[in-house]
């Protein structure tokens, strides 16, 4: 592999890094405020369907030219996201109106998306498994400077979607709200311990059912991101298992936005291994299904070796009796 092949990698992680990233900022909001969501994955299921009928709709060909083009593509993933917080909401209602078990609402999210994907696809494009091909998405840009830099690594900073630049800054306002205003003192605090946020005169319950509704919306925005500006359409089971590992880089950078950054892009770059190696010679003799394996032994051992050091917020997970009060 030359320094051409790790420059196509790298933006190859890019590209993972942003489903990755976002859909763990998602499940970040609402960890912190003390629901576990373990529903990223089908948040993110939501989020690649709807997100495509939506770019097809907004952006699509319209009569006497009135398609909305690259306007009409952010459109679409913002009725991903929209979708997605729509579906969330089941999970808020089950955990925080009625202090269902989170894991067990989580796991119903993930079951119930699947047939939700495949219902909607008939309503949006009249076909079970599969959007048409070749749909829509935003005019790709390279980074002044580093797409210049030589020996081929400029090319990690070429072709690349604007979603990928909104994920690597939204590090900064997510990290201002969450530890510099008063709204993310609260939401940690009822993550943290909440009958002392209810004491100070906070009402829990609406701090929770915003951090759950933002895991929606960011996971999916990130499933939308994945089938509008990956995979150029809808194609059922598309996720493949990418919340679930968004969730692991969550629990690896111990719940901070800054850490998730750096485990976003570990697990994106393993998920972008064996793409490149397919070509490889040695590699080559060896079963796909090895190769295939690299992004989930990763995270495996990744977990695995820093679990134990990782503290999530007290609160998470335990159901709160006065959730609905002030």
């Amino acid at each position: 592999m030359d320094l051409t092949d790790i420059g196509a990698s790298i933006r190859i992680a890019f590209t993972y890094f942003t489903i990755l990233y976002l859909t763990g900022l998602g499940g970040l909001f609402s960890e912190r405020s003390g629901i576990v969501n373990i529903g990223l994955e089908g948040l993110m299921v939501i989020g690649t369907v709807t997100g495509a009928a939506g770019a097809a709709i907004f952006a699509g060909p319209a009569p006497e030219g009135m398609g909305l083009g690259a306007g009409g593509v952010v459109l679409g993933l913002l009725f991903g996201a929209l979708c997605g917080a729509l579906f969330a909401s089941v999970h808020a209602v089950a955990t925080i109106n009625f202090r269902v078990d989170h894991i067990v609402s989580g796991v119903v999210i993930n079951l119930v998306a699947i047939g939700l994907a495949r219902f909607l696809s008939f309503v949006f494009f009249e076909q079970a498994t599969q959007s048409d091909p070749g749909g829509p998405h935003l005019t790709r840009i390279d980074i002044p400077l580093l797409s210049d830099i030589p020996w081929g690594l400029g090319n990690a900073f070429q072709n690349l979607s604007p979603i990928v630049l909104f994920a690597a800054v939204l590090v900064f306002p997510v990290s201002f709200a969450l530890y510099r205003t008063r709204w993310g003192l609260r939401l940690r605090s009822a993550g943290e311990n909440p009958e002392a946020t209810r004491s100070l005169g906070v009402a829990v319950a609406p701090l929770q059912w915003q951090g759950v509704l933002l895991s929606g919306a960011l996971a999916g925005l990130s499933g939308a991101f994945l089938s509008v500006e990956v995979v150029l359409n809808w194609r059922e089971g598309q996720t493949l298992g990418l919340g679930f590992i968004a969730l692991a880089a969550l629990i690896l950078s111990n719940w901070d936005p800054r850490r998730l950054l750096v485990a976003a892009f570990l697990f994106g770059f393993a998920q972008a291994i064996p793409l490149r190696l397919d070509d490889a010679p040695l590699i080559s003799l060896l079963p796909p299904q090895f190769i295939n394996m690299i992004p989930y032994v990763v995270t495996i051992v990744a977990i695995a070796g820093f679990v134990a050091k990782v503290r999530p917020p007290a609160a998470a997970g335990r159901a709160y009796e006065g959730a609905g009060g002030t």
